[in-house]
């Protein structure tokens, strides 16, 4: 080999075969296997080859070759790399081929594993799926078995006391039919029952009952004539005995003879014959009883308080329960009466039915109350005996077996019986159901059972009593019951589905046995096929292969798909703008990556900005800023949808959209234009729907539009949150058409106009006059768009346009009016709610501490009265009388008793929003509102809209108070932090909030428009009737609440206070919170200003308890609140300043051109804002900021106040130069409206004489400035 061949052969292997030659010459046999990409094994020298002959210049005796020592060492090396490399393979291989066998066998494992556990899972599933089918077949099954038990008791006691009541009623009518055709003597209790034994025995088969008897009502003075006369008209003993013997369905015993009871008497002999009385003697009984006298037991002896709870409330009483543990005496007058299906040794019980000498003259009985009139007149009782076992037979099914019924009472005496179908069972005395399914316990009274009060009901009688011993009875399950829906189903299912899941894993062990034998072959063929490449690469050059074929398929694919169309898929939501961020190497790779951006030609850009969102958001709370936002963005955004626009982005209040991408049309100005129309028209809609949530001017919100067409380039900046963008000169230039524009305007460019000319839509476009000057433009040219709009005269003159627009001012003064008495009513009706709440959960939360039942009954009520008045029940709360020669401002208190906070009802209060407010309380409601509305007079800015205002930040800062953050707490300084705490339990009362609400709306009713001190001047009669102290505020109050107290009011007054003591309470929060917007009488504002340093002062007051500082802090930060909110307009938005610091000078200018002022308010009222200001917006504000209560809104106070103040400085006299142009321009058109509507009527009159009559004014009429 010559070096050339060694240098350009990477792997060889040289085998020397050295032998002698016949003349002496060595002979090199070689084999060189050559491999290279693309080549196979060559054989490069053979013995036979006349080239391979070595040349004979070296000879035997050479040393240097003989000894091979050079040659061997150079073999050394090269089969040292040889091997080298070889290894690496090898172990790469054996690697490889360790790792794929691995994994393999952890795939198996793991389907072994979820094979196993899925079987697992399967089993348990089928076996829990089954249980729970039988589970829940056995809560049916007890689910319908109580319901049928308590269902039956209830139908039984209807029947067996319907029975006794017609029974009654029947007896009665006997009573008083024979005492008017008789004498008085055959009146109770000398009535006689006529056909006794016939009605007892049909009273005892329609009852179930065992005994019944009638007991008469004997006084200590009727007692010897009463003995007399029963045993002489003892004559329905016998017939009674006949009736027994002869009544086959009777199964006591028969009495052969008997012995009258010649006198009352008790267990132990004859009654003493000092005994007071009453006394209720057995008289008619049924059936009779053979062990003791006919008649003359007195039934009260032992049973007192059952027959005067019965007499003295109207109620049928149950008595205690016989026999629970069985008593021979019991025992012995019982087993003579009953048949040998009822045991005499088991629990019964007696009902004691008042006799009503007059319940023939009523149908229902609507009793049970502690004192009864004169309707009812008690004559003596109906005793009723019953076993408890007839109440719970035939009442379930056969087969229906294992229903417990534990029966008790409220005099500790409890007993359990067992009904097995048909049968009941007793099982002895005390609760002796299982415990274990105490869980699935039914438990109701029997006086709720048969629902006495409904009138779906057919018994008519006296009510079971809820007072006296009330009866219950719980129902539970038991083992027998659940046995029978017990079987071997679970387990048969489960070993059924496992037996299926054990095959399929067979069948999937079989496949995985054969795909083995598969893979082992691929493997193989896989270990040779990476053998050889392994032989032909080396490792760098197989990985550089692998990943430029990935690389040239990736950009294969990148330039199939241009840009435009990959944008296209970007908008529509299918892209690749995932918003992953690309990295360094990979924005390198621009051949595989490419930015997604093209350039769009022909497109139309929209710009829209809400007008005046910026100050009507000062005023508002973050949800409300955000709900309006919402609204109005979602539905613009059906309309681009509809419409066929591409929205861009939202930037705040600013929408921006744009047509002509990611499809191109060429009607793009068109729709875009109509678009601008369809959102201007959607804003009007939204904002007039929400003025009623969010508020005063949210109606009087405005948008401005700008369009601008033109090329745009379009594109998706990657990135964290990747976002379409637009960029290019047409786009700023639609941002200059919406900031030059103007209100409900759709300004665009000539570049829009002229698109729109093409399509013939120039009666779409107003010029505007002189243009407008556009950042970075210049003088632009621009036109106004009115789409539909055809152009044309109006028949109309301009006196008729002044008179239509002075009256469509007028609509829309009263159009407002009743939006903002709507937004108070909302603000007012959402408080009320939640004082009912609040009332309710201390109802609730008292009532359990008294008893659950009754309570929750009386709570509910309770609740319904309040929160659904009758328009006809006159109002709980009396009215509070002012003393005679005691003004508003004597009732002003330096500490108002406040509720104390209680967190237990807090936590118990209801949803308010879930309170349903009785329609007569609405309307109510809205109707004072309007009258309050109407009392206010037709200031600029002491007027209703400003009491709206002030509403408005009275409820901001209330909320602020209601709901402290984490953050201010954190900016607020220690004591600050407790101090906000004690105020916000204390104001979170809704009665407080209400309070300070409707302060806010009645503190200007009425206000003339000028000062107290000018009321003074005037010699008003507010002076004597107010003694010259803050006449305007204490007449406010005084008109207001006279109106709440008028009679028209009464269920308002009733829903916002339920006992005197709120009265109270909410007069004089309403007192203290309007006189404190008196802020111009000095004696007050110095006693406000001691009252607040007492309040907030280090440490407690001496002398009084925590309780009496927080209510004086509470008192007057409730104070302070009416007072900030009285003047919010300073410590708001520069815009909200302006326009009521506006109403504020020209209610002042026109009080001095009318001579109710002494001077011109243009003279001082740039100093005058300014020491205002500094005296006392911006120390109040300082005051909410220190005392830490309202958060972060007494920060936005305090900067407002600021920058406000900053900002009259610089710009006030300006401002007031532009107000008194306003007054004369307005002057000015005040008289044009008054020459145009006289000039309108004089056109109906004969054409000359109207013409000259005109002229004649207008040549009167004085010039503005004289």
């Amino acid at each position: 080999f010559n070096h050339n061949q060694l240098a350009t052969t990477p792997f060889f292997e040289v085998r020397l075969h050295i032998a002698p030659h016949e003349n002496r010459k060595s002979r090199l046999d070689c084999s060189a296997m050559t491999l290279s990409a693309g080549r196979s094994p060559q054989t490069a020298i053979s013995t036979n080859d006349p080239a391979s002959t070595i040349p004979n210049d070296f000879d035997d005796d050479d040393s240097s070759y003989g000894t091979g020592e050079s040659f061997g060492n150079g073999r050394e090396s090269f089969s040292d790399d040889h091997h080298g490399e070889d290894d690496q393979s090898k172990n790469n291989e054996q690697a490889i081929a360790k790792s794929e066998s691995r994994a393999v066998q952890v795939v198996r494992a793991l389907v072994v594993v979820m094979l196993l556990a899925v079987t697992g899972g399967v089993g348990y599933g089928v076996f829990y799926y089954v249980s729970s089918g039988e589970e829940s077949a056995f809560d049916e099954d007890f689910e319908d078995s109580s319901e049928k038990v308590m269902d039956s008791i209830g139908d039984y006691l209807d029947q067996t006391l319907g029975a006794v009541d017609n029974f009654v009623v029947g007896i009665v009518t006997n009573a008083e039919q024979a005492s008017e055709s008789e004498n008085p003597n055959t009146t109770w209790p000398y009535a006689r029952i006529p056909d006794f034994a016939v009605r007892g025995a049909k009273l005892l088969s329609l009852s179930k009952a065992s005994v019944f008897g009638v007991y008469p009502r004997v006084t200590a003075e009727q007692r010897r004539q009463w003995e007399e006369w029963a045993v002489a008209n003892d004559d329905w003993v016998d017939d009674s005995m006949n009736i027994q013997r002869n009544d086959p369905t009777y199964k006591g015993k028969n009495v052969d003879s008997w012995y009258p009871g010649t006198s009352i008497s008790n267990n132990f002999g004859p009654a003493p014959e000092n005994a007071t009385g009453p006394h209720y003697p057995t008289y008619y009984q049924s059936p009779l009883v053979p062990v003791y006298a006919a008649y003359g037991w007195d039934l009260y002896n032992d049973y007192k308080q059952e027959i005067d709870e019965a007499t003295s409330r109207g109620v049928v009483t149950m008595g205690r329960t016989l026999n629970i543990v069985p008593d021979d005496f019991a025992v012995g007058w019982i087993e003579g009466l009953i048949g040998p299906d009822l045991n005499p040794r088991e629990p019964l019980l007696a009902f004691y039915y008042p006799i009503d000498a007059y319940s023939n003259k009523q149908v229902k009985i609507l009793s049970g109350q502690r004192s009864l009139n004169s309707d009812h007149k008690f004559v003596g009782v109906v005793a009723v005996t019953i076993f408890w076992r007839q109440l719970l037979r035939n009442i379930l099914s056969k087969g229906s077996d294992g229903t417990i019924a534990v029966i008790g009472s409220d005099c500790n005496q409890t007993f359990t019986y067992e009904i097995n179908g048909a049968s009941a069972v007793y099982v002895g005395a005390g609760d002796l159901s299982d415990p274990r399914y105490h869980h699935k316990e039914k438990f109701a009274y029997l006086h709720e059972l048969n629902s006495y009060d409904s009138f779906d009901r057919s018994y008519t009688g006296f009510p079971l009593s809820k007072d006296f011993c009330p009866y219950w009875i719980k129902v539970y399950p038991s083992d027998d019951m659940k046995a029978a829906h017990e079987s071997n189903n679970p387990i048969i299912f489960m070993l059924v589905a496992i037996s299926i899941f054990i095959f399929t894993s067979m069948v999937f062990i079989l496949y995985d046995c054969v795909s083995e034998r598969r893979q082992r072959k691929v493997l193989r063929v896989a270990k040779q096929s990476t053998k050889i490449v392994a032989g032909l690469f080396p490792q760098v050059v197989r990985d550089r292969l692998f990943k430029t074929e990935e690389d040239t398929k990736q950009e294969k694919a990148d330039r199939m798909v241009n840009a435009k169309f990959r944008l296209q898929q970007f908008l529509r939501g299918d892209g690749d703008g995932n918003g992953v961020a690309p990295s360094a190497s990979e924005t390198a790779k621009s051949s595989s990556i490419a930015p997604i951006a093209e350039l769009f030609s022909e497109t139309t850009v929209l710009f829209a900005d809400i007008a005046g969102f910026t100050a009507w958001s000062s005023l508002r709370e973050p949800a409300q800023v955000f709900s309006l936002l919402e609204a109005l963005y979602g539905a613009f955004d059906q309309i681009a949808h509809a419409r066929g626009v591409f929205k861009v982005e939202t930037i705040g209040d600013s929408y921006v959209a744009v047509a002509g991408l990611p499809d191109p049309r060429p009607d793009h100005a068109i729709v875009m234009c109509k678009f601008a129309r369809d959102i201007r028209e959607r804003m009007v809609a939204v904002t007039k729907e929400l003025g009623t949530e969010l508020g005063p001017d949210t109606a009087e919100l405005g948008i401005r539009i700008g369009l601008n067409s033109g090329p745009v380039t379009a594109g998706v900046l990657r990135g964290d949150r990747s976002r379409f963008q637009l960029f290019g000169d047409t786009v700023n230039t639609a941002a200059r058409m919406e900031s030059t524009g103007m209100v409900s305007k759709i300004q665009v460019t000539e570049l829009t106009a002229n698109y729109l000319k093409i399509y013939r839509k120039d009666h779409w476009l107003t010029k505007r006059e002189g243009g407008v000057v556009a950042k970075g433009k210049g003088q632009v040219q621009t036109f106004f768009v009115e789409p539909r709009v055809r152009a044309g005269s109006s028949s109309n003159t301009s006196d008729d346009q002044m008179i239509a627009r002075s009256s469509a001012e007028e609509k829309q003064e009263h159009k407002k009016t009743a939006q903002l008495v709507e937004w108070n009513c909302a603000i007012l009706t959402k408080i009320l709610k939640q004082i009912i709440a609040c009332r309710e959960a201390v109802l609730n939360t008292s009532s359990s501490h008294s008893g659950r039942h009754n309570l929750n009954v009386s709570s509910s009520h309770s609740r319904r009265q309040n929160a659904k008045t009758s328009k006809n029940t006159t109002s709980i709360v009396s009215k509070p009388q002012k003393p005679e020669g005691v003004i508003v401002l004597d009732e002003v208190r330096e500490v108002i008793d406040l509720p104390e906070f209680n967190a237990s009802h807090a936590r118990n209060q209801k949803d308010p929003s879930t309170i349903e407010l009785n329609s007569d309380v609405l309307d109510q409601l809205k109707d004072y509102v309007q009258r309050i509305a109407n009392l206010y007079r037709a200031n600029k800015f002491h007027c209703f809209e400003h009491a709206s205002h002030v509403t408005m930040s009275v409820v901001k800062l209330l909320a602020r108070i209601q709901a402290p953050t984490d953050e201010e707490v954190q900016n607020a300084r220690e004591d600050k932090t407790d101090m906000a705490s004690t105020v916000h339990d204390q104001c979170c009362d809704p009665l407080i909030q209400f309070s300070c609400v409707f302060a806010a709306l009645i503190h200007d009713v009425d206000h003339q428009g000028v000062p107290n001190t000018q009321l003074f001047v005037e010699n008003s009669p507010l002076v004597g009737a107010y003694n010259a102290k803050s006449m305007a505020e204490q007449n406010s109050v005084d008109i207001a609440w006279g109106l709440l107290m008028e009679h028209d009011f009464d269920d308002l007054r009733s829903a916002i206070c339920a006992t005197s003591l709120e009265m109270t309470r909410f007069r004089q929060l309403v007192v203290n919170s309007v006189m404190a917007t008196d802020i111009m009488d000095g004696d007050l504002k110095t006693a406000r200003n001691a009252r607040w340093e007492k309040a907030f002062s280090e440490g407690r007051t001496s002398g009084e308890s925590e309780l009496v500082n927080t209510n004086r802090r509470a008192t007057i930060v409730i104070e302070h609140m009416l007072q900030a909110s009285d003047v919010s307009h300073t410590m708001q938005h520069w815009h909200v300043f302006c326009k009521w610091n506006e109403r504020l000078f020209n209610e002042m200018y026109e009080a001095f051109t009318v001579g109710r002022a002494e001077k011109n308010p243009a003279e001082f009222w740039y100093m005058g804002e300014i020491e205002f200001f500094d005296h006392y917006i911006i120390p109040l504000a300082k005051k909410l900021n220190d005392c830490g209560v309202f958060g972060v809104s007494s920060d936005e106070y305090l900067s407002y106040a600021l920058k406000n103040r900053e900002e009259w400085e610089r710009r006030g006299k300006e401002v007031v130069a532009s107000m008194l142009q306003k007054i004369h321009k307005a002057q000015g058109d005040a008289e044009a409206k008054a020459l145009a509507s006289f000039s309108k009527s004089s056109r109906s009159l004969n054409g000359q004489h109207g013409s000259t009559q005109t002229a004649t004014i207008v040549a009167t009429t004085p010039p503005h400035d004289s």
